[in-house]
């Protein structure tokens, strides 16, 4: 339905090249390369959303197992998905 619309960023791979992963996704948004761009943990600015901890911290490896934990009370949720 949308196409190339919609960026499919792979963590894992963020976590292991993380210039790269993020030069990919600066490119596909149409925006200008910064350095700033790897160290998103140092941006200043308020962040007013669920994900406030999350976007303060560095990228780090191991936080995409971590929704394992709640799988047992997903049911089958996710299978109904069409990815």
């Amino acid at each position: 339905l949308y196409g190339d619309k919609i960026y499919h960023l792979d963590y894992d791979m963020l976590t292991m090249d993380q210039e790269v992963e993020t030069r990919k996704l600066i490119y596909y948004c149409g925006l200008n390369w910064q350095d700033a761009c790897l160290s998103p943990q140092d941006n200043k600015r308020s962040v007013n959303t669920a994900s406030e901890q999350q976007v303060t911290k560095k990228v780090y490896k191991g936080s995409s197992e971590v929704w394992k934990k709640f799988e047992p009370y997903l049911d089958d949720t996710f299978n109904k998905l069409h990815v």
